[in-house]
């Protein structure tokens, strides 16, 4: 279907396209194991981060901890942004620092972090 879509558009259309559906939002996934017994204190964290922090960090969209529904010390957070921009200017965020150097003492190993823009969605 792509190269139907591609046949209808000239090249400058679909890259503009292509950019504008990038810029609309861009995504942070980080996966990380608690260490025992401090499952709930990360899944606290993040609470704590919608308390305080979620109002006042600029260009934040939306946020989800997942866990492991196999293995109850292993978490997914997904947070997504407008821009890479607003997501770089939270990770360079004084009290976010703090709240992450917490979340590394609750888990096992470093968060892992990947960073993805948007390529499709759909809401109903």
């Amino acid at each position: 279907m792509g190269a139907r879509v591609s046949s209808l558009v000239s090249g400058k259309e679909l890259a503009l396209l292509i950019e504008q559906r990038r810029a609309e939002m861009f995504v942070t996934v980080s996966t990380y194991r608690a260490k025992v017994g401090e499952e709930d204190a990360i899944i606290a964290l993040h609470e704590d981060w919608q308390r305080t922090q979620q109002a006042r960090t600029r260009g934040y969209l939306s946020g989800e901890l997942l866990r492991s529904v196999n293995d109850a010390g292993q978490f997914i957070a997904i947070l997504c942004f407008d821009s890479q921009e607003s997501a770089r200017a939270l990770a360079n965020d004084p009290e976010r620092e703090a709240w992450h150097q917490r979340l590394m003492s609750l888990s096992e190993h470093l968060p892992v972090l990947t960073e993805y823009t948007s390529e499709w969605s759909q809401t109903t």
